[in-house]
């Protein structure tokens, strides 16, 4: 009689508990028990709050807001990840991690998600086109996996979006020419390391609020477009290592905000435009292993702000004027290297 009240207590113990458990909480431990090394979730239980768990925000609420994850030595898949008991969940942040296997499409159900970090993991397959459909998010990055074109007659990014990171992915062919269209808010985009071909569209001047443009490390030809110098805001521009070919446009010298300029290994074929001396805020300028010929602009010495100067393995020559070294106080790198460059600039260095 004894053993059979002890086993009614026990069951009823157990109903109790099933219900105290946070239905959120219930969507959690399930994800983390797919998980083939979850060390770092050892305060994941029912025996602690929720909100106390590593790495869980909660509103005043009690519900969930946001899971920080990152470098967290996480191994497994997304797949279990989704619940539709997710009703405020605004970031998700799983950088650095080793999740494995595709980006799951009901991740795009998440109506409240304002942040998606999911770089520098062993992600692989197409993007989803379902997180077109995210009506709230703010940032993407995907970046350092290996995920490949979302499906082109479905996916249209978010109008919502201001940042987006894919580099190091193996996603290739033109970059979309209707960009600003789909998003007019766009603060960031980093697609280098990728396979992207063809020309860099000129309605990419368009992007009125882009501080940063990362195109690096592609297959881009076709030159530079004069239209990316009214796009007034940039305050990087990174185009190294695609087989651009043609001149620097003089139209760059519009960017008066702009802080790094890197063009190196781009086959430019050019001289130096004396209207990028009106870069009053840049910071550095980095042109190596192109073909630029002529001089060094005296307007150059404009540029006070100037830390890393970097033109080396090119065709410049003449001498170096001395506005340069008079007004370049907070310089930190000088590569001049491999040039056609006359006369002697140690004693203006020393200065």
């Amino acid at each position: 009689m004894e053993t059979q009240k002890l086993l009614y207590a026990s069951v009823f113990l157990l109903i109790c508990t099933a219900k105290a458990i946070n239905p959120e909480a219930e969507a959690l431990l399930r994800w983390k028990s797919t998980l083939i090394q979850a060390n770092s979730l050892s305060s994941w239980s029912i025996a602690n709050s929720t909100c106390s768990w590593f790495g869980i925000t909660c509103d005043h609420a009690g519900q969930v807001t946001e899971i920080n994850l990152p470098n967290t030595g996480l191994h497994g898949t997304l797949h279990a990840f989704y619940s539709a008991l997710y009703q405020n969940l605004t970031k998700i942040d799983l950088n650095n991690n080793n999740l494995v296997s595709t980006i799951p499409a009901n991740i795009s159900m998440l109506l409240t998600l304002t942040f998606l970090y999911l770089s520098s993991n062993n992600l692989f397959g197409a993007i989803p086109y379902q997180l077109s459909k995210l009506p709230m998010i703010v940032e993407i990055d995907l970046g350092n996996n290996h995920l490949t074109n979302p499906d082109p007659a479905k996916f249209v990014l978010p109008s919502t979006l201001k940042r987006l990171s894919l580099p190091n992915n193996d996603i290739s062919g033109p970059l979309p020419h209707s960009l600003p269209e789909m998003v007019p808010r766009l603060r960031y985009l980093n697609m280098s390391f990728n396979g992207f071909s063809g020309s860099i569209p000129s309605s990419f001047s368009g992007l009125h609020k882009l501080k940063t443009l990362d195109l690096g490390n592609n297959n881009l030809t076709g030159g530079i477009p004069e239209e990316l110098g009214m796009i007034s805001g940039l305050q990087t521009l990174l185009l190294y290592s695609n087989p651009l070919g043609g001149s620097i446009p003089a139209s760059l010298g519009q960017l008066q905000l702009l802080e790094v300029l890197g063009i190196y290994n781009a086959s430019l074929v050019s001289t130096l435009p004396p209207e990028l001396g009106n870069l009053t805020s840049l910071q550095g300028m980095v042109l190596p292993q192109n073909q630029l010929y002529g001089s060094l602009p005296p307007s150059f010495g404009r540029i006070q702000e100037l830390q890393f100067f970097e033109i080396d393995g090119n065709s410049i020559s003449g001498t170096f004027p001395v506005e340069l070294f008079t007004n370049w106080t907070k310089l930190r790198l000088l590569d001049v290297s491999s040039n056609l460059f006359s006369g002697s600039i140690l004693w203006q260095i020393s200065n």
